[in-house]
């Protein structure tokens, strides 16, 4: 509870990790590092709401701005998340993609954004089985998320696994819209990226076998 109130330090760099889905909404986590404990802080979960009009880029990037300088953050921020949503064009434009509307919006203040990336998605049955070592103390890692962040904590909780290990993402259909929409997966996916892209040392040694934890797994109704 309040975790954000207690340790986020806007003199310090904020990790922001992007989900570029837009059915319900989309989703951003803010996060800091504290590399010497090994602590990982999940300050907050941002999502452009369709009803809201802000699940596309260009809006929840603006949210973010505007949340960012009423924060007075000084940090500078990474932008990194899904790798797929640099192949993904926003608008008509050459060499335009969800990265390259992010970085303009954000950039040109005092913000100093810097893109940080994974080549491409890890595969997803190891990163989960990785993300769930983490949660365990998987090399001496430990981490914490703010109350606030409940649709990031259903993810964790109510996601279901395939037979295949992978993450079970079946759609659900919205009352209100008619829209069917993957109701689980889309902030549990930003946690992926963002850990094994900045505890990259742990998720080499944990893909390479170099692992003694049991992996534990999503319940199976």
């Amino acid at each position: 509870t309040g975790l954000k109130e207690q340790v986020y330090n806007p003199a310090k760099p904020l990790i922001t990790v992007w989900d570029f889905n837009v059915s319900p909404h989309m989703s951003v986590l803010t996060v800091q590092i504290d590399y010497e404990n090994k602590m990982v802080y999940i300050l907050e979960e941002i999502l452009g709401r369709m009803e809201n009009k802000e699940n596309n880029t260009p809006a929840i990037t603006r949210k973010i701005k505007t949340k960012l300088y009423r924060d007075k953050h000084i940090g500078g921020i990474d932008v990194t998340g899904d790798p797929s949503g640099l192949q993904r064009s926003t608008v008509n434009e050459d060499s335009v993609n969800n990265y390259t509307v992010i970085m303009d919006i954000l950039g040109g203040g005092i913000l100093k954004p810097k893109l940080k990336l994974l080549k491409k998605q890890p595969p997803q049955v190891t990163r989960t089985d990785f993300v769930n070592e983490i949660f365990t103390g998987y090399n001496g890692w430990n981490i914490q998320i703010d109350i606030r962040c409940r649709k990031l904590t259903e993810d964790l909780i109510y996601q279901l696994k395939n037979a295949d290990g992978s993450k079970s993402k079946a759609k659900v259909t919205d009352p209100k819209t008619g829209i069917k929409y993957e109701r689980y997966g889309h902030l549990s996916d930003c946690l992926d990226y963002f850990l094994c892209f900045y505890l990259r040392d742990s998720w080499y040694k944990f893909r390479s076998g170099n692992n003694t934890h049991s992996v534990l797994t999503t319940a199976i109704l």
